[in-house]
């Protein structure tokens, strides 16, 4: 119960409806015991001919013990006419009770899972980047929705019963001994009876719930997965494979659920069947001993007794469906962010006076090094370029600056600090980036550029893009800076994808740059209009590039050459040549010298 009780935790900061709803629980638990003494003076009235004589009530010895005289009602006449309106009046008090305390109680339970769903959100944005380089987005999408909504399942409908029933249980069993007297034994003793299955299908349903929703998280991560590349799914006739491939994964969400209704569904007959037992011989013995309207108060109390028990058994199924869901929201929520400020952090100053990587190496969850021992310097404004073939550890080298990991040995520096030192946001408020992937969001072309600096002017905005040449292509479009552009920037070429994305890091004016292959994907024309924005972006700033196509890099104050993550040559374009080795072979493959 540790993962229900974690959830139940977020209901302290509406304890004051929490509370009301209990108070009306009480209030409906005590009018809904009032149901059997209505049916006792209905049967009384018929019996005696349009009056009620209270005559034959129970007296317990208990009560005789509280010295109150008033419980004597052996004496007490009632005419019919006031029964109508006493029915009534217990099932009006008991609908309003009822109404105030679930819909109080259903506003807790909204709000506890709105309150789940945003730290769960926000707490996925503070993990770090290597959390995100191990998990699928399709997961972490169906524990954001499709878990939470199974818990709140399990909370939201499920608190409402979970306070009400074993209070109403509470009032209903006082009422059968109060009815019965020792005859009630016979209906409560197979109490202890009813607990057995509700466990022992718990522990399952729990089981089961886990890995349906494990199952559907794996639906969501194959969605995600085919949408995202339908371009290739199509181009290569692979739609029926996909669609097997979907198939196969729901047919075990379908067997996991299967088995899962065949538990919550079983449940209640199963009671219904073990309470009937009980009733049945109550009504064997008491029918013989007791006069009608009392045994019908009796066998009233009896049905009323059972009912929580039934909506109790529908609850633990709930719990254990949430419990599963739950654990996987838990597992979340109990990740923690490798990548955070020091509590005695340092705010960095905006002037960069050098940036020094000392003896670094570094590798993604304890694989082999993917950088050794890197060291090398950087001065104000430089333009430091970085090659190598694919898998060298360049874009690895260049995460490090942004601390998007840490090394696992060394340092890196900015002036002479430590940057685990910084705070981290001061740290990445100085950094600007522009990749070969552009990423846009599917807002307005205002909105991305403006993207980080959300209190840019709109003349702000429209000179970033100026300066990016952005400004060219989008007075052309539908709306200008209002238009949006999709998914992923989808109704752009390129070469606009990728101004957009300069005219977001110009507006930043960050004094470190990096350019990850940012012209890699261009075409010739494209990238001769994003090479003229980067050399309005690059000015003044220390810029780190990475770069496929030497000519891009060849005017670079200093050329950095890796392969198998380590620094194997430094210099100028014309001393690496002079060089000759790894710079000089990339070199000739480019230019077929």
């Amino acid at each position: 119960m540790e993962v229900y009780k974690r959830l139940l935790s977020y209901v302290r900061p509406f304890a004051g409806r929490f509370a009301l709803a209990v108070l009306c629980t009480l209030g409906y638990a005590f009018a809904h015991s009032l149901v059997s003494f209505s049916v006792f003076m209905v049967l009384n009235g018929i019996q005696n001919q349009d009056r009620v004589v209270i005559g034959n009530l129970p007296n317990p010895g208990w009560l005789d013990t509280l010295h109150l005289p008033s419980f004597q009602l052996q004496s007490v006449e009632l005419s019919t006419t006031y029964v109508p309106f006493i029915v009534v009046g217990v099932f009006l008090v008991r609908s309003f009770f009822e109404y105030v305390s679930r819909y109080q109680m259903s506003m807790v339970g909204l709000r506890v899972i709105r309150n789940i769903r945003d730290q769960l959100y926000a707490h996925l944005i503070r993990l770090s980047m290597n959390f995100y380089s191990k998990g699928k987005i399709g997961d972490l999408m169906s524990r954001t929705i499709e878990d939470v909504n199974v818990v709140q399942a399990g909370v939201t409908d499920v608190l409402i019963d979970l306070v009400q029933q074993p209070i109403v249980l509470i009032f209903q069993i006082a009422l059968v001994f109060f009815w019965g007297g020792p005859l009630a034994l016979i209906a409560v003793v197979v109490f202890p009876t009813v607990l057995i299955p509700l466990i022992l299908f718990g522990r399952k349903l729990r089981k089961i719930q886990r890995n349906a929703q494990e199952q559907i998280a794996e639906i969501n991560s194959q969605m995600q997965e085919t949408f995202s590349g339908i371009n290739v799914v199509k181009a290569f006739n692979m739609e029926q494979y996909e669609v097997r491939k979907f198939q196969g994964i729901n047919k075990k969400v379908f067997n996991f659920l299967r088995r899962a209704v065949v538990i919550t569904t079983g449940q209640r007959p199963l009671i219904e069947v073990m309470g009937a037992v009980a009733m049945a011989f109550s009504i064997w013995y008491g029918i013989r001993i007791m006069p009608l309207d009392r045994f019908a108060s009796f066998l009233t109390c009896l049905f009323l007794l059972y009912e929580p028990l039934k909506k109790l058994s529908k609850v633990n199924a709930s719990i254990q469906q949430a419990m599963g869901a739950g654990e996987r929201i838990v597992e979340l929520m109990n990740e923690s962010p490798q990548i955070q400020s020091p509590s005695d952090a340092k705010m960095l100053d905006r002037k960069i006076s050098s940036i020094e990587f000392s003896k670094v190496s570094l590798a993604y969850a304890r694989g082999t090094k993917v950088l050794q021992n890197v060291s090398f310097s950087v001065k104000a404004n430089e333009i430091i370029a970085i090659v190598g073939t694919s898998g060298a550890g360049k874009t690895s080298l260049v995460n490090l600056i942004p601390r998007f990991y840490d090394p696992i040995e060394g340092a890196v520096k900015i002036n002479g600090v430590d940057i685990r030192d910084y705070d981290l946001r001061s740290l990445r408020a100085k950094i600007g980036i522009v990749t070969q992937d552009t990423f846009l969001f599917n807002t307005t072309v205002f909105e991305n550029i403006a993207y980080g600096r959300l209190d840019a002017s709109f003349e702000e905005v429209k000179q970033a893009s100026k300066v990016a040449f952005a400004d060219e292509f989008i007075h052309s479009l539908p709306k200008g800076f209002n238009t949006v552009i999709g998914e992923r920037g989808v109704t752009l070429s390129g070469g606009q994808r990728q101004r957009l994305s300069i005219a977001r890091a110009l507006l930043k004016n960050p004094p470190i740059l990096i350019l990850d292959e940012a012209t890699s994907q261009l075409d010739t024309e494209s990238e001769r209009e994003v090479q003229r924005a980067l050399e309005r972006l690059i000015a003044d700033r220390t810029v780190f590039v990475i770069a496929h196509r030497l000519s891009t890099i060849q005017n670079a104050d200093r050329i950095l050459v890796l392969e198998d993550g380590k620094l194997i040559q430094a210099g100028t374009n014309e001393s690496l040549l002079k060089q000759g080795g790894v710079y000089k072979r990339l070199y000739d493959l480019q230019f077929n010298v």
